[in-house]
């Protein structure tokens, strides 16, 4: 059972800082800035993103707006950007660079940088969505994004990432290729350089300043936890290997990891999945990993669930994307966990009203 995702029905949040404020109010009470048109009153659904340097951070939000919108589109919604901040960054830094000039994208600046342009959220309006047993209410997605750096490392003053404490999910990406097997397996046919940090001790950062927030304020929910494996497509390409083991593994074609469904993450694949990705995660040695998400779902409430995710599904060829182009695999799955559970795009009319309750 997933817990309630605010402490009373649809609070409206600033998007700067991911907490509720008055929601009749045009201007966010921490940025001093103009908010969108339709922000009071509005539900605003807040995702950030964490990880190591090179987790694939940027290329995830980047692959995953372009699936949103057209994901809106099927429902017949038109989901844009909210403000035009939000409109030229994305452009800027995602848009261009990647599906444009079809390169990589350059790592996230440091949160100390002046160009650090993951300061300013990226905005999304997704319409008016039936929420909290019939209401129509004008929905925002915020997503906010981290420097690896930032949480390799913490910044001297971490309430520039206090936002984690808010957020009504949090996507932890976990690179496969800092397990030295993977790389050891893949040697010469992928790139290990610029890796970052430990996987682990990223995450007891990332933990470390999510803390404070659950021990604040008793009984206030705490962000949910999506852990992804990303760059899974390296993973996927073990089905070839001389390696039996992981060969048997990634060539189970009906296992849910290698299955992409259509509507995505829904009946039994959520659990099916969870469980699958646990495993795997135990045959990659990271059980410290598993075993601190544990403790800490146990201990401060946190709603955990595994994931796993390929923005590119494929290889790129040194710092450009495959001349195949792109195949995204998975990379919904994380957002569609929240968003369901909201009734937003909801795949059926089936019970749509009673899960946006639930999850209000």
């Amino acid at each position: 059972m997933n817990q309630p995702m605010d402490d009373s029905p649809g609070l409206t949040r600033d998007p700067y800082t991911f907490q509720p404020m008055d929601p009749t109010v045009t201007m966010s009470p921490s940025a001093n800035r103009e908010l969108p048109d339709g922000w009071p009153g509005s539900l605003t659904v807040c995702v950030a993103l964490a990880g190591a340097r090179a987790s694939g951070k940027s290329l995830y939000v980047a692959v995953l707006v372009k699936l949103l919108r057209q994901l809106a589109d099927e429902h017949g919604v038109v989901m844009k950007p909210a403000n035009r901040q939000t409109k030229d960054s994305y452009a800027v830094n995602y848009e261009n660079p990647f599906f444009e000039e079809m390169g990589l994208l350059s790592s996230t600046p440091p949160v100390s940088s002046a160009e650090a342009y993951q300061r300013d959220p990226l905005i999304y309006d997704l319409g008016f969505h039936v929420i909290n047993g019939g209401e129509q209410r004008k929905v925002f997605l915020v997503l906010r994004d981290v420097a690896g750096e930032d949480l390799e490392s913490l910044p001297e003053d971490q309430s520039v990432l206090d936002f984690f404490q808010w957020a009504h999910e949090v996507i932890y990406l976990f690179d496969p290729l800092k397990v030295s097997e993977i790389r050891l397996l893949l040697e010469g046919t992928v790139s290990a350089e610029s890796l970052g940090a430990d996987a682990t001790d990223v995450l007891n950062n990332l933990l470390q300043v999510i803390r404070p927030g659950a021990l604040a304020q008793e009984g206030r929910p705490r962000p949910r936890l999506a852990v992804a494996l990303s760059k899974f497509d390296t993973l996927r390409s073990l089905a070839n290997s001389a390696n039996e083991g992981w060969a048997e593994i990634m060539g189970n074609r009906g296992a849910a990891f290698n299955r992409q469904l259509e509507p995505s993450y829904w009946g039994s694949d959520p659990e099916l999945l969870n469980e699958e990705i646990r495993s795997m995660l135990l045959r990659l040695d990271a059980r410290t990993l598993l075993n601190t998400v544990r403790q800490e779902a146990e201990i401060y409430g946190m709603d955990v669930r595994y994931f796993v995710n390929s923005s590119l599904g494929s290889q790129p060829q040194g710092s450009r994307l495959d001349r195949t182009g792109i195949a995204p695999f998975r990379v919904l799955d994380p957002v569609l966990w929240l968003l369901y559970d909201a009734g937003i795009f909801w795949p059926t009319t089936e019970n749509h009203q009673q899960r946006g309750e639930q999850w209000l």
